[in-house]
């Protein structure tokens, strides 16, 4: 039937052979699947046969190829997410691909290297070719290498913003241009020994020490300029004066003038530029624009939700501007492209201790020795077997946990990493939901089960009242959470658990990336015999639903470690997993990071200002192809960008 539909020539025998053949196929599809309603194309499908005769072949009628050219058009407007003038900006990107289309290759190909490569050893050459190797422009790649030797162990976030900052506002072009950095240029990201140790290292790089330090100003507009604190709002005025937080509306008046500013010296600011105008606005004033809730808690700096509501509001007013959102390609390092596609952990990092006060104690308790802590953990063990893990709850077990916590951390600490059942076998008492909690206090100075109950019960009402008064602006997912929890009254445990699970689905990550459900009569053997855990921390629920359960249990590496008589609710639940990742240094999984993140900081009110726990996402590069990891900033924007909605939303239900 596609041959004769699609044939260039057709006689009129086959056209008549066409139309009992397609008669029959309709026929026979209505009578085969009665249930299944014919479309509309099977209808068209039908009359085939007689527009042979009126029209000829019907392949040179087709619209395939306008559908092709019509899907450049329909991708543009997705990516744009801009609908004014749309027609105008269809038309202009259009010219400007039929425009590069035409034009051909405007330069030679760039000089790749074939095959392996050796490290170049400038003394194996002679003065002109060092001499041009030295003047050579300056890519990201070299300057990470440079820091590298000057400061192995900075973390890699502030790498990238030293690296944004010297490129784009000191204006590092080459390895001559290091000989002229100093000390003050990057101390908003170093402390002053380490600028020292990176601009001896930079000094080196440039071939030659100067005799004399000269002081060289920036010279860029961003030094030069300031926030016209003059045209804010009276409101917004008053807030910065107290340290009040700033109004939503106030806010976003403050970056359409602070954006209209800088483009009377830049018509579009890069995001480097936007991080020192962000960078200063907070500095100057930490309690107005830190990210806070509606009570005050401290979520972030605000540097980095600033920093997205100007780059955004520069896009938005250059979106009609071409020339001034042309960009110049970033270089890919040798050494980058090197790297295997997976990068492997090969030590302890500041992800492990991120967000704790008491990491790795160095100083033994007052009268005790190595030999002495020996003793006092071979003796809980020795409880331990005797009585239980409801041991934990005598005072005896509890002061040897807290003596020995230094010790506890020097095995949790150690690289290679321990696995968890070895860890079992000599701290049996820290997989008790007791002994995992006053662990996580003291290394975190924060009451993890308590603080988890008290914001469950009041933050976890709040987020289900945002969601539950803005049902049209949900997807089906959440739209049949939010009917199920409006078919019965829910207990305390509901609530949390329907929190937790309202998040997951707004933020798009799967339930089963934290939550597992069994058989609500399932026990420890079953689950680990009839299921396949994974090597991430899950919560367990047992019963027919999530929303249902009323017992929990809690795996790691892919074996069950906390059972349903250790946990009397979900808070408890849930403290014991989120703590699971801090002592044992986890980190968080990405299929499940945002969620996390904002228990962390939302609930939990961990928010350290630099660093997080969250893993570099992987991603294919859309210039190479191959598997790379994508930057990770301090806290999510995501995260952000909810909890402005949420607090904008109760500020316009309670006035």
């Amino acid at each position: 039937m596609v041959e004769l539909i699609c044939a260039p020539k057709i006689h009129h025998d086959q056209i008549a052979y066409l139309k009992i053949i397609t008669e029959e196929y309709v026929h026979s599809r209505h009578t085969i699947f009665p249930n299944h309603p014919l479309k509309p194309k099977h209808h068209y499908l039908l009359h085939y046969s007689d527009l042979f005769l009126h029209f000829g072949p019907l392949i040179r009628l087709w619209t395939l190829r306008f559908e092709s050219k019509h899907s450049y058009f329909k991708e543009c407007a997705r990516k744009l997410h801009n609908f004014v003038h749309l027609c105008k900006t269809l038309a202009e990107r259009h010219q400007l691909l039929q425009a590069y289309l035409s034009s051909g290759p405007l330069f030679a190909p760039a000089v790749q290297a074939v095959g392996e490569t050796s490290e170049y050893d400038e003394q194996l050459y002679n003065g002109l070719i060092q001499e041009s190797v030295r003047t050579a422009d300056m890519d990201s790649g070299s300057l990470h290498h440079e820091i590298n030797l000057a400061l192995p162990d900075l973390h890699e976030e502030t790498k990238r913003a030293v690296i944004e900052h010297l490129t784009d506002i000191i204006g590092v072009r080459n390895r001559e241009d290091l000989l002229f950095v100093e000390p003050d240029d990057i101390k908003p990201f170093l402390t002053p020994i380490q600028s020292r140790r990176l601009v001896q290292v930079f000094r080196k790089a440039s071939g030659q020490l100067p005799s004399t330090q000269p002081n060289v100003s920036n010279t860029s507009w961003i030094s030069n300029f300031s926030v016209p604190w003059e045209k804010m709002p009276t409101r917004l005025s008053q807030a910065l004066a107290t340290g009040g937080m700033a109004h939503p509306e106030d806010r976003r008046i403050m970056i359409r003038t602070v954006v209209e500013g800088m483009r009377v010296h830049c018509p579009n600011p890069n995001r480097a530029a936007c991080g020192e105008v962000a960078r200063a606005i907070v500095s100057k004033y930490p309690a107005t624009f830190a990210d806070k809730t509606a009570e005050g808690e401290q979520l972030g700096c605000g540097y980095y939700s600033l920093l997205k509501q100007l780059k955004t509001r520069v896009e938005h007013v250059n979106r009609d501007n071409v020339s001034s959102r042309i960009r110049q390609p970033r270089k890919r390092s040798t050494r980058e492209n090197n790297e295997g596609d997976v990068a492997i952990k090969r030590g302890r990092s500041e992800l492990d201790s991120y967000g704790c006060i008491n990491w790795q104690p160095t100083t033994l308790p007052e009268g005790e020795t190595s030999e002495t802590l020996e003793t006092k953990r071979q003796t809980m063990s020795t409880v331990f077997r005797s009585a239980g893990p409801q041991a934990i709850e005598t005072t005896d077990v509890n002061t040897y946990m807290s003596l020995t916590y230094i010790y506890q951390r020097h095995m949790l600490n150690s690289w290679p990493a321990p696995t968890l059942c070895e860890v079992q076998e000599h701290w049996p008492f820290l997989f008790t939901k007791r002994g995992l909690c006053t662990h996580f206090h003291t290394l975190t100075d924060i009451e993890v089960e308590t603080r988890l109950s008290e914001a469950l019960l009041t933050k976890g009402r709040r987020i289900l009242n945002f969601f539950q008064s803005q049902r049209l602006q949900w997807n089906k997912e959440i739209e049949h959470l939010l009917r199920e929890c409006d078919s019965a009254k829910l207990n305390h445990n509901q609530i949390a658990t329907a929190a937790i699970l309202l998040l997951m689905k707004y933020f798009q990550e799967k339930e089963d990336s934290i939550f597992i459900l069994a058989d609500a009569f399932s026990t420890k053997m079953s689950v680990e015999r009839e299921m396949t855990l994974p090597i991430t921390p899950r919560v367990i629920a047992l019963g027919n639903n999530f929303m249902s359960a009323s017992r929990w249990m809690i795996s790691l590496e892919g074996k069950v470690f906390y059972e349903p008589e250790q946990m009397h609710d979900f808070a408890s639940t849930l403290a014991v997993f989120f703590a699971s990742y801090y002592v044992f240094n986890l980190e968080y999984q990405e299929s499940a990071s945002i969620t996390l993140e904002i228990i962390q900081r939302f609930f939990v009110r961990i928010n350290p200002d630099m660093g997080t726990k969250c893993p570099a996402k992987l991603g294919t590069s859309r210039k190479t192809g191959r598997v790379v990891k994508r930057k990770v900033t301090s806290i999510s924007p995501r995260i952000t960008t909810f909890l402005q909605r949420l607090s904008e939303f109760e500020w316009r239900t309670s006035n």
